[in-house]
């Protein structure tokens, strides 16, 4: 399936109880607009390019920590310069390319914060919600993000809540089996505690817990303000 920018055109949500709206349409993850959505994942399959690409990124670049301010008219640029012009990883820059205009396009912005790492351990290894609007993760290669339902979670077990046990011992979840996770292609919109009107119902994740030695190839795509949020800083041009 080639990816599409989806437009802000309305369905009937299948709902899972008023938490996330899974999908196989690209176009539908605008469902994510949706009061009572706060994941929106659009369940795509990675072909055989895709994953043979990622593969080759990971063994040419086991330490990979990419991280860019981009914008729909250089994204190809900064790709070719980072990976390569070769007609495997054009496949792969081109993918990343589509994704960040799907992402411009949905929440009408000129530029977003792009990163790209290799991971062999959790990067956040506690379940928790973040202080953002909204942010898109996908991973190409490895274990993919997990999740909990908004129905499924004791809040007041987060953070300093936990009282220094464990997630699986806090209480902050019933069983085991109440975690879900995302799948190696599925993109998924995260909505956090800063978007308008979902304080105490941004989406529970965390990084995959996985036994064994693994590797990822991990993208998050975030709004700008909190690139500058986190660095203090004044780019020219916003």
């Amino acid at each position: 399936m080639s990816l599409q920018t989806p437009t802000l055109e309305k369905v009937v949500p299948q709902i899972d109880n008023f938490s996330g709206y899974f999908t196989d349409d690209p176009l539908k993850i605008s469902e994510i607009y949706r009061k009572n959505v706060n994941i929106s994942i659009w369940q795509r399959e990675l072909d055989s390019k895709l994953i043979q690409a990622g593969e080759y990124i990971l063994q040419e670049n086991p330490e990979l920590q990419l991280s860019e301010v981009v914008d729909p008219g250089n994204i190809n640029e900064i790709m070719i310069k980072e990976f390569g012009s070769s007609k495997e990883l054009l496949t792969f820059s081109n993918d990343i390319s589509k994704i960040v205009n799907m992402f411009c396009n949905l929440f009408e912005l000129k530029k977003v914060w792009l990163r790209l790492d290799a991971i062999d351990q959790p990067m956040c290894p506690r379940f928790h919600a973040d202080n953002v609007k909204c942010r898109l993760v996908t991973t190409y290669i490895g274990p993919a993000t997990q999740w909990l339902s908004h129905h499924k979670v004791n809040r007041a077990k987060l953070g300093h809540g936990n009282e220094g046990k464990t997630d699986a011992e806090s209480g902050l979840f019933s069983k085991n089996s109440d975690i879900q996770q995302l799948c190696p292609g599925h993109i998924a919109l995260l909505k956090g505690e800063s978007w308008d009107g979902n304080q105490g119902a941004g989406i529970v994740h965390r990084s995959p817990h996985e036994e064994g030695n693994y590797k990822r190839l991990y993208m998050t795509i975030d709004f700008v303000e909190l690139y500058l949020r986190i660095y203090q800083n004044t780019l020219k041009g916003f």
